[in-house]
């Protein structure tokens, strides 16, 4: 039923004339996850799927995956990018600061990394949280996390107070403004969509270019956008709180996943 539904996953990829992009979604959830592979490498980021999905692909296609990373510490959808670092020989780095209980290696943006013929840049972007971190990759395609959806933003007000929200949404404001100053034609790829997504094969993705003409909370003010976001925030899920301890600690082995992730995700505002 609806809770099957949640793990129910397909792809599409996205080819350049250095690398390749496949893209993880969750059906129900709208969660996406992606491998990023040049030259026989590859990195995982943002994984939300039971680990053999992504090693399964990766043996298939005869990829050796140097590194697992994130864009933020999720509240929607438990992170498997711990077990997935362990099942293999990646190492498992992760945006800081941030408050896991477990060894990672600190992203920060002088962090790059190189993956076959391609660099991997972090650009530090905090705003829906903290540490949340894009990732430029090849200088063809932007993952932005929560940051930036295909027709939204972020929300900034998750584990925050009104103080803390409108703090966090001029950090999200200024990211933002930092993103749409990068090149118009560069792919822009979430860790999410609101949508049901269609076992397709057709990539959930935009461009800078396209963000600046349809969402146009990207156009306002500092002012505006704050005050505008502020008003705009959906409903809190209620298991976000469980499921953020949950990727804090590492450790799910002890629960049934279906369960705690059953419900959409609410992270974008548009």
């Amino acid at each position: 039923g609806m809770k099957g539904w949640s793990l129910a996953w397909n792809t599409a990829k996205i080819s350049f004339p250095d690398f390749e992009v496949v893209q993880f979604r969750r059906t129900g959830k709208g969660c996406l996850s992606y491998i990023i592979a040049s030259n026989k490498e590859a990195i995982v980021i943002d994984a939300s799927l039971p680990v053999e999905t992504y090693l399964e692909i990766l043996r298939k296609e005869g990829l050796s995956l140097k590194y697992v990373i994130e864009t933020h510490i999720h509240a929607d959808h438990l992170s498997r990018s711990k077990q997935l670092a362990e099942s293999s020989n990646a190492t498992l780095h992760l945006p800081f600061p941030n408050n896991v209980n477990f060894y990672f290696a600190p992203i920060t943006d002088t962090t790059v990394f190189q993956v076959g013929k391609i660099s991997v840049k972090p650009i530090q972007t905090p705003g829906h949280t903290l540490e949340s971190t894009s990732y430029l990759i090849g200088d063809k395609v932007l993952l932005t996390g929560d940051t930036l959806f295909i027709n939204g933003v972020g929300r900034p007000d998750l584990k925050a107070n009104a103080d803390d929200a409108l703090q966090k949404s001029k950090l999200l404001y200024r990211s933002l403004q930092k993103l749409m100053a990068l090149d118009e034609g560069i792919v822009v790829l979430p860790a999410h969509t609101s949508q049901p997504i269609d076992f397709d094969n057709t990539p959930v993705q935009t461009t800078i270019g396209d963000i600046k003409k349809n969402v146009p909370m990207v156009n306002l003010t500092e002012e505006e956008f704050t005050t505008t976001i502020l008003q705009r925030i959906p409903p809190t899920p209620a298991n976000y709180l469980s499921i953020v301890e949950k990727n804090i600690k590492g450790d799910i082995g002890d629960i049934n996943p279906v369960d705690l992730e059953a419900g959409a995700n609410r992270c974008a505002i548009s």
